[in-house]
């Protein structure tokens, strides 16, 4: 790749990414200045990932998820599962040895792997980056359909491995407040409690983990809303009813089946569906082909619900980091979290495709490349709120982490630039 060449890839990665932070700050600006409270604010947030995304997961993924597909993009959910790992490993090992809060982990390990990049491909494509990741005859349209499907199906791996390490990851500053002597249900943070008269955000960027909290004062202190999920309550009046021994069996079944069920979130639930309709060959014909008896119907109707998410969730991120109340986080940790999300991680992907790709090991698709590197790069997840408010965590931290990590995401486009001289390179040996 040439010297210039280099040069316009980066201005428009730059271009690309300041858009993606100026959307987010559009949100910001509309919750700051009143035009959207935190309640609000949530229920935007819910039906974005309750509805829209697992229907942007349907219509994007299942063209994609065929028998002849799956083959080739496999070494994805592998590589986002292997890199996730590393990460937090990484994160684990900072929080040891600088005695960092145990939210640095997740916070390390954790980026953003949907609302970021599907916006940031969208930028990309308007300023003509995606045209060298294309394939021969394929449209630049057709490049950003099949990014978007990748990234997706990246994003149900890494929600798995959060919500798998998160709680475990988060008891740990529970444990150590309590050590302390310290509240480890800080006032305000925790749901039912409102010192400034808002009631807690829910961001359910990918699921919905928290029953919704109608922000009364009265009783707030004995609201547990927030554990009914996670508690084996039976039905009292026919479990009271049961003989000894079938008491014993709800028993033995409902704890595993609880802990089944909780993972069966919105986004999975609509990966599992694109699944079954691309590799069905009837069901892909009637609802993905556009000769299809429900493609100018059904399938266009799910599609315009799906394209609603990708602006709207940054949209939401900024108006969400507007209505929680931000605390420092702490100068080791928030520099340890950039220096894994923006410095280490990145070179781990740069190297794993400049030592990897085009040795027909796995596909030998540029985009594919590139997105192995894009994916496990960039600013942490909002995803950490949830599990803050979910643990009654200090979200004041997280959120002032969070505000400084997507005030810098424009250091995404020189990762962006460096991916596609390292896909350039792995091009001509391939």
């Amino acid at each position: 790749m040439s010297g210039s060449s280099l040069t316009a890839t980066l201005v428009g990665a730059l271009e690309g990414s300041i858009s993606v932070l100026l959307t987010a700050f559009a949100g910001y600006l509309t919750s700051y200045y009143g035009l959207l409270d935190r309640p609000t604010v949530k229920k935007i947030s819910n039906v974005s990932s309750l509805l829209f995304l697992p229907c942007l997961i349907v219509v994007q993924m299942g063209p994609q998820l065929t028998v002849k597909e799956i083959s080739k993009l496999w070494i994805m959910p592998v590589w986002g599962a292997f890199s996730s790992l590393i990460a937090h490993l990484v994160g684990w090992a900072g929080m040891a040895a600088l005695n960092l809060p145990a939210w640095t982990i997740v916070a390390s390990g954790r980026a953003n792997a949907n609302a970021l990049p599907l916006l940031l491909l969208h930028s990309l494509e308007n300023t003509g980056v995606l045209d060298s990741l294309k394939k021969e005859g394929e449209s630049v349209s057709t490049t950003l359909d099949r990014a978007k499907s990748i990234v997706l199906l990246n994003s149900i791996i890494q929600q798995m491995v959060t919500f798998g390490l998160g709680p475990m990851v988060f008891r740990i500053d529970k444990a150590r407040a309590k050590k302390d002597g310290g509240d480890d249900d800080p006032e305000g943070l925790r749901p039912g409690r409102q010192p400034h008269g808002y009631p807690t955000v829910q961001d359910r960027e990918h699921v919905g983990l928290l029953h919704d909290y109608d922000g009364d004062d009265q009783d707030a202190d004995d609201y547990t809303g927030p554990l009914h999920r996670l508690e084996d309550v039976p039905n009292m009046e026919l479990y009271s009813r049961l003989p000894p021994r079938m008491r014993k069996a709800v028993d033995a079944v409902s704890k595993p089946l609880n802990k089944v069920l909780a993972v069966f979130n919105p986004p999975l639930i609509g990966g599992i569906v694109a699944l079954i309709i691309g590799i069905t060959p009837p069901l892909h014909e009637a609802f993905l082909s556009k000769d299809g008896i429900f493609y100018n119907t059904l399938t266009e109707a799910v599609s315009n619900l799906g394209q609603l998410f990708v602006t709207l969730q940054m949209f939401v991120l900024g108006a969400q980091l507007a209505t929680v109340k931000s605390a420092n986080p702490g100068v080791k940790s928030t520099l340890w979290v950039l220096l894994i999300r923006y410095g280490f991680m990145p070179a781990v992907s740069l190297a794993f495709v400049y030592f990897t790709a085009g040795r027909s090991w796995y596909t030998n698709d540029p985009l594919v490349w590139f997105l192995l590197i894009l994916v496990p790069s960039g600013p942490s997840a909002m995803l950490l709120m949830n599990l803050a408010e979910l643990m009654n965590i200090d979200q004041g931290p997280v959120a002032g982490m969070l505000t400084i990590s997507y005030l810098v995401s424009p250091l995404i486009a020189v990762v962006c630039s460096l991916g596609l001289q390292v896909v350039s390179i792995a091009q001509e040996r391939s």
